[in-house]
């Protein structure tokens, strides 16, 4: 088995469908950085399985789909295939070439596919179990899994080991039979459970099912007395009703009379209200208006009675701001005269302290003078002193340039001599370059015009195919909605055939009827079936029909009473419940007179009659008469009512909707539940199904044709582009090897010539620099000489300065005592002064303060006084407006009074006309009082019968007219209450009684013993899980022992190959539980000491991952090993040995490696380059390293 193919779309940077094909031996995946180059092997490693997004680098596991770039949008989902040869059945499929296919849409749902067809995720990991491939195997190994593998925690490395040893399927059988027998021992706990719960139940279920057949029993007997009683009462009851009817013409003509003589009286009374109405209008008008004008009347005194007051407020507070002024001029005074004293005590501190300021001042500028003489001498000795230390570093900064100087000369005559040697060599290499750049010129130039041309053919080729696809996706989208339809008809249908096969619909005792016709003919003979398999009829008659039957469509049809006596035995020998059955030799047909049928077909709304709307064999037409031939079928309710009244309910009418109004006058109607399919509907839908189906398959077998000619139409287009393809990509990697080349010949013959120019420009700065430097040293060493004498001079002035500040020093000290006493005496009077100032100031904000409020408070007098102006002013306005309402009053008042007299005459006119139409409304009511009394005597008549009618119904399920065919002889009505009460009390004996009982003991029963062989192989399956497990355990413990030494060995042997020496060591840390234990590395390099892994350098613990590696392939060879980038930490010297022993091994295993190191793409046998052209995007060009350019 090998890698053969893997095809990406839409993953990560891989936009557009890419394919690489993997030949035997090495295969290198090369590219710059930030290329895309690892999302190949992360595409491996997602479409085996991994669901770890952080694994593959991202956040989520839609973050692998392709996000868009400035110039693609983001595409809706990923896919990935990968292709495996499996000629040799290594995988346990059969299948010679095996592609498994993962793909995952932006919306979160995900498909897996082997060889196209959906599976599970765990269907591909079974299938590459201990195969060593797999997202967790050791087929691919990165960054992240070498440090797995060097992990600090012994526990994490297991699983390579695992996977090595050839465990994994016994561990993930073991983990399945665990689970397995996990889940049987809960099930084995429910299931004592059940049975405990069951043997419990059995028992009093046992009884209570005796109990239900001795009430069963009674309760039939009961029916048939109860029933016959129900019959008399409603024949009573029918006959009394007929008599109330003829009483009711004579009282209706009474009240009619009455009505029409109360009608124009009542006309008369409409105008005198009228009139009135009208009146009262204009009386209510005056009386508002009158109510407007005292309204404002009152408002006017109000605000009058307010503004004095307000007035009297604010002399009040006149008075107020006049005490409050005069006591703030009182203030005012006081702090004057305090201001005053104050300032006096100001001008004899001034004095003082000008006094003393002065002494200081005076002391201050003789210190002043005599600091700065001190100051200037101690500038002059610093100044002096640091001129001495910079001559002497000038002094030694000479010296040493003098030194240099004399070396630089020296190195500047070797340069001139290495410069010479140099230019002579770079001249012959940019000869040699120049000459490979004229071949690699032409060689582009041929290459660029063969892959224009392939370029504008697959231009052709994809806008074909992309033409060709759209038309399939077309095809297979009609095909899918014909399949589609297809589908959900075949299940509608086998519902509606198992629904039939299986009697659904049916009650219990006449499915028990007909399922025994089916099983014995012997018990069939004379048994016809029931009602509702008898006949046919439209689907828009269905629901009408089906209601004017109701409970009869399940009657059975016999031929004789004899059949019908025969199953009736069967029913009560084996207590399987009650039926109707309807003999053809006894049932007598019904039919409407011809007159009404004659009046009926003028009618509005009328349909027919129930009978001749169903097709029927003819020996069942006295059965249909008898049930349907007096029954009308209308559009609707409204027309059936509006027939009924017509025709006296002489018969009973159905609406299509399913409305029944019944010769009682009763109406029965409403919404009708919905339901899967009626026993009249079920065969016509199953038939018509039928006819869908053959018609749409038709129609899939045309659409499945086109599919197969378009699929091979594009396939040979798909595989020219793929021709064309691998031509380009090859031709581009030639391409990008050769202007790779190209460009590297142009640097370094730029390189060269840039050096040699440079070269001789130094050489003529070192000659000038030669001559320069020379006279340099001269200039130094005058300096030196003249820089030696000035140092000498400069310490003798020092000297003279130090003797003079002596002098000055004694002078400074005592005028320091003076000046430290006049301070103290001039900070004294300061404070004083300050003190007195703070009093000052405080006196004159408060003055400032009270003089505000004094302004305030006048202004505000003079606002009270202009207040009480304006409010004078408006009170006499508001008595001239008092005088006007009081006027307007007075005429309002007498208008009022002229209407009400007016209204009273009115009103005695209209009392006269009341008494009349309340001595007709008596007269009236006396004759509605007696047909009342008739209609609630009939009602009441009507409706006892109903709820006779109504028990019968709700006890027996029975209407009337079913009930007669249970009439026979009860004696007298007597005997037959007597008779009730008897078996009521029978009954009420027995006590509550549990009639499904009879069922739930059979099925508790036959439960209890099923429950418990269930129980008996569940503990068997415990016992063969329990042994499984423990032999797998023994198979593993062997087996990973076995291996686990192999590959200690293997490990110790390459680790000394790759090192040149050292040594290498696997250690399991608990011995005793091998199959848990963790697995510690132990290595020493050569000249080292035995150290932990976390102490190497990085480049030997990817050495160690590696031999790791190898030692495990030496063991047990995977069929293809990716790598990605795990060499990355190592020297070229080791990348060489690494590259060697992927060579070693490729002819065992298939390598696929994700590189940027120069020793492992010359080991390669293909090479495949990433780019990124596009933004975004990568593409991918291949060349095998065998193949001869051009």
């Amino acid at each position: 088995m090998h890698l053969k193919r893997l095809e990406i779309q839409g993953f990560k940077s891989f936009a557009d469908r890419i394919q690489l094909e993997f030949n035997s031996g090495i295969t290198a995946v090369v590219g710059p950085n930030g290329s895309g180059k690892s999302n190949i092997s992360d595409a491996i490693r997602w479409v085996l399985g991994e669901q770890s997004a952080k694994t593959l680098r991202g956040g989520k596991m839609e973050d692998v789909i392709f996000a868009g770039t400035e110039h693609r949008k983001p595409m809706g989902f990923a896919e990935v295939s990968l292709t495996f040869d499996n000629s040799d059945g290594v995988l346990p499929i059969d299948f010679s070439e095996v592609t498994v296919t993962r793909r995952v849409y932006r919306s979160g749902e995900s498909e897996y596919m082997i060889n196209k067809t959906p599976c599970r995720l765990k269907d591909i990991y079974e299938l590459f179990l201990d195969t060593g491939i797999g997202k967790d195997g050791y087929s691919i190994i990165g960054q992240g899994r070498v440090d797995e593998i060097l992990s600090s925690k012994s526990e994490d490395r297991r699983a390579i080991f695992e996977e090595a040893s050839g465990i994994m399927k016994y561990k993930v059988r073991k983990q399945e039979a665990e689970k397995k027998l996990e889940m049987t021992r809960q099930n084995l706990l429910r299931i004592n459970d059940i049975i405990a719960e069951l043997e419990n139940q059995l028992e009093p279920l046992r009884e209570q099912s005796e109990v239900a057949k001795r009430y069963l029993g009674l309760r039939e007997t009961l029916k048939v007395l109860e029933v016959n009683v129900y019959i008399e009462n409603i024949a009573r009851y029918k006959e009394k009703i007929k008599e109330l009817e003829e009483n009711y013409a004579s009282v209706k003509d009474n009240i009619d009379s009455e009505n029409k003589r109360l009608e124009e009286i009542t006309s008369l009374n409409q105008t005198n209200l009228s009139i009135l109405k009208d009146m009262e209008g204009r009386l209510e008008a005056a009386k508002q208006e009158y109510y407007a004008i005292d309204g404002n009347l009152e408002k006017s005194n109000s605000e009058i009675r307010l503004n004095q007051e307000k007035i009297n407020n604010l002399f009040s507070n006149i008075e107020r701001l006049d005490g409050e002024i005069a006591e703030i001029d009182e203030k005012i005074k006081t702090i004057l005269e305090e201001e005053a004293s104050k300032n006096s005590k100001i001008v004899y501190l001034q004095e003082r302290y000008n006094e003393y300021s002065a002494k200081l001042e005076e002391a201050e500028k003789k210190l002043q003078a005599i600091i700065a003489t001190l100051n200037e001498n101690e500038r002059h000795i610093e100044n002096l002193k640091t001129e001495i230390m910079e001559m002497l570093d000038i002094q030694s900064d000479k010296k040493t340039q003098i030194n240099n100087i004399k070396n630089h000369i020296e190195g500047i005559k070797k340069r001139q001599a290495n410069i010479d040697k140099e230019v002579y060599q770079l001249t012959l290499e940019k000869d040699k370059e120049c000459m490979k750049k004229e071949e690699l010129s032409e060689s582009i130039y041929k290459t660029n015009e063969l892959i224009k041309n392939i370029k504008d053919l697959l231009q052709e080729l994809t806008e074909k195919r992309k033409d060709l696809g759209i038309k399939l996706e077309e095809e297979k989208k009609k095909q899918n909605n014909v399949r589609s339809q297809i589908q959900i008809m075949t299940s509608r249908q086998k519902m509606l055939i198992d629904m039939e096969r299986n009697l659904e619909g049916y009650n219990r005792t006449v499915r028990v009827i007909l399922q025994a016709c089916r099983e014995s003919h012997e018990f069939g003979k004379g048994i016809h079936g029931a009602l509702a398999q008898l006949f046919t009829v439209d689907k828009r008659y269905e629901t009408a029909i089906e209601m004017a039957l109701g409970g009869a469509l399940q009657n059975i049809v016999t031929t004789s009473e004899e059949d019908a006596k025969r199953v009736i035995e069967y029913l009560k020998k084996n207590n399987l419940g009650r039926a109707t059955f309807l003999p053809i030799s006894s049932v007598k047909g019904k039919y409407l007179d011809d007159s009404i049928l004659n009046q009926l077909k003028d009618h509005e709304g009328f349909v027919g009659v129930a009978s001749d709307l169903i097709e029927y064999d003819e020996q069942y037409r006295g059965i249909i008469l008898s049930l349907l031939g007096k029954v009308v079928v209308v559009e609707s309710l409204d027309a059936g009512i509006r027939m009924a009244r017509k025709f006296g309910y002489g018969f009973r009418i159905v609406s299509l909707d399913g409305d029944i109004l019944s010769t009682t006058g009763s109406i029965s109607g409403g919404s009708k539940e919905k339901r899967e399919s009626g026993i009249l509907s079920r065969n016509r839908e199953i038939s018509e199904l039928g006819e869908s189906i053959a018609r749409l398959k038709e129609d899939d077998e045309a659409i499945e044709k086109n599919v197969e000619g378009l699929i091979r139409e594009l396939e040979e287009i798909t595989d020219k582009i793929s021709f064309e393809e691998r031509s380009l990509k090859d031709n581009e990697l030639v391409k990008i090897r050769d202007e790779s080349h190209l460009a590297q010949i142009e640097e370094n013959i730029k390189r060269s010539l840039a050096r040699i120019d440079m070269l001789k420009q130094e050489k003529e700065q070192l000659i000038r620099q030669e001559k320069d430097t020379c006279l340099e040293l001269s200039k130094y060493e005058d300096e030196l000489s003249e820089i030696e004498r000035d140092i000498a001079e400069k310490k003798e002035v020092v000297a003279r300065y130090q003797e003079k500040n002596k002098e000055e020093q004694s002078v400074r000290d005592a005028l320091h005592n003076d000046i430290t006493d006049y301070r103290i005496s001039v900070n004294s009077i300061l404070e004083s002064m300050e003190g007195v100032k703070e009093t000052l100031e405080r006196l004159v904000n408060e003055k400032n303060s009270l003089v505000k409020a004094m302004e305030r408070k006048k202004a505000e007098k003079a606002r009270n006084e202009q207040e009480i102006k304006a409010l004078q002013e408006k009170n006499e306005g508001l008595d001239k407006l008092i005088k006007k309402y009081e006027e307007e009053k007075s005429g309002k008042t007498f208008e009022i009074d002229r209407i009400t007299e007016e209204k009273k005459i009115r009103e005695e006119e209209s009392a006269g006309i009341i008494d009349q139409i309340t001595e007709i409304n008596k007269n009236i009511l006396l004759l509605q009082e007696e047909y009342s009394r008739i209609e609630v005597k009939k009602a009441k008549l009507e409706s006892e019968m109903e709820s006779i009618q109504n028990r019968m119904w709700d006890e027996y399920e029975l209407t009337y007219t079913n009930a007669l065919e249970l009439k026979k002889d009860i004696g007298s009505m007597a005997q037959a209450q007597k008779r009730i009460a008897e078996i009521r009390n029978e009954i009420k004996e027995l006590g509550p009684v549990n009639v499904a009982a009879i069922d739930e003991y059979i099925k508790t029963k036959e439960r209890f013993e099923f429950m418990s062989a269930q129980k008996s192989d569940m503990e068997q399956a415990e016992k063969k899980l329990q042994k499984v497990i423990n032999e797998m355990m023994t198979i593993m413990k062997r087996q990973f022992m076995e291996k686990f030494k192999l590959i200690n060995e293997n490990f110790n042997l390459v680790f000394r190959e790759l090192f040149d020496g050292g040594r290498a060591e696997l250690i399991l840390v608990d011995k005793e539980n091998v199959l848990e234990s963790g697995i510690e590395i132990e290595v020493q390099p050569p000249g080292k000491k035995l150290q932990n892994l976390m102490l190497l350098s990085g480049g030997e613990r990817a050495f160690t991952a590696i031999a790791l590696l190898f030692a495990i392939l030496r063991l047990n060879p995977t069929p293809f090993c990716v790598l990605d980038e795990i060499e990355a930490a190592l020297d070229d010297a080791n990348v060489y040995k690494f590259a060697q022993y992927l060579k070693k091994y490729s002819n065992v295993t298939q390598f696929a490696v994700i590189t940027h190191r120069k020793g492992t793409m010359e080991a390669a046998d293909t090479l495949y380059g990433v780019t990124m052209q596009e933004h975004g995007v990568s593409k991918v060009v291949s060349l095998k390293m065998g193949e001869k350019v051009g």
